[in-house]
């Protein structure tokens, strides 16, 4: 007999407890802790919690709660060069390349997305803040008035909403609005980019930040409290809402080949710490200091 390891989301879960189910679900499919063979019932499986909203399981997950609070509170999760000497803290997997450059990925996603032109700057960020996105399309205003590419992630269900606007700015040409994009198109994407930019106050999004900063790509990031402490360390960071210090700031970016090293290298230790390795090893740490038991796989192995 054996428990196995399963995930119930709390009420109203968010893009990032939905993101955490989501990507660490495939890594414990196998995992199994095993139970008496003396017991002919059935075995409850251990359940993982994921949101603020949840309330009871074997092991309750906030994610933006404090990674150092110890079992039976509920934990968060840490990122990034976030450390502690008493345990192993609990991470989101990065989805990570295999090797930088091109790649069949980009090669794909140029041609579905019909991409051509240079510099090729994305906007990640959640449509609902109207300053974030204000300034991001002023400063396209600024940046693209010959050619490039601004790529909405995500923006073909707010297509009908903003194209006006672009139409406004004499930017119809130059903003695509991209779909939803599997993980192979976003890592072509990621790829093939110059620069991404999060202007947006929502945090709801940079938990995706981990697979951009894995892809070598450079960040220009809205100055919060919270983007400073978690997020900033890698990225180039701009408080106001003026399209034209946005435009610099980007500017900069794409043609300051120091400042881009700089940006990449940090990215890249930023994301190492969310490896599948050393994901595997703080979750599987956890899972087995709450059960008492050895996790296995499937096959046996532990």
């Amino acid at each position: 007999m054996a428990r196995f390891i399963r995930f119930h989301l709390g009420s109203h879960p968010t893009d990032l407890d939905q993101a955490v189910v989501e990507r660490l679900t495939p890594i414990m499919k196998n995992w199994q802790l095993p139970t008496s063979k003396r017991s002919w019932l059935p075995s409850r499986p251990f359940t993982i919690a994921v949101g603020e909203q949840a309330r009871s399981g074997d092991l309750i997950v906030h994610p933006l709660g404090d990674a150092h609070t110890k079992w039976p509170s509920p934990v968060g999760l840490a990122w990034g060069h976030e450390t502690s000497e008493t345990k192993t803290l609990l991470r989101l997997p990065a989805y990570a390349p295999k090797e930088l450059g091109l790649d069949e990925n980009v090669f794909a996603i140029t041609r579905d997305l019909r991409l051509s032109e240079r510099p090729r700057i994305l906007y990640l960020g959640s449509f609902q803040d109207g300053s974030g996105l204000t300034a991001f399309l002023a400063a396209m205003k600024r940046l693209l008035t010959v050619q490039g590419e601004a790529i909405l992630i995500g923006g073909t269900a707010f297509r009908d909403r903003l194209a006006p606007v672009v139409a406004r700015l004499g930017l119809a040409q130059h903003v695509i609005f991209a779909p939803p994009l599997s993980v192979s198109q976003l890592s072509g994407l990621y790829h093939s980019a110059d620069v991404l930019v999060y202007p947006d106050r929502d945090p709801s999004q940079l938990y995706r930040l981990i697979d951009v900063y894995a892809h070598g790509l450079p960040v220009v990031l809205r100055d919060t409290p919270d983007t400073r402490n978690i997020w900033g360390y890698p990225a180039l960071l701009v408080s106001s809402d003026d399209g034209a210090e946005w435009a610099e700031a980007i500017q900069e970016v794409i043609d300051n080949l120091r400042l881009r090293e700089v940006l990449i290298r940090r990215g890249m230790e930023f994301a190492q710490m969310h490896e599948t390795g050393i994901v595997i090893a703080g979750w599987r740490s956890i899972i087995e200091k709450i059960s008492g038991q050895v996790v296995v796989h499937e096959s046996g192995q532990e």
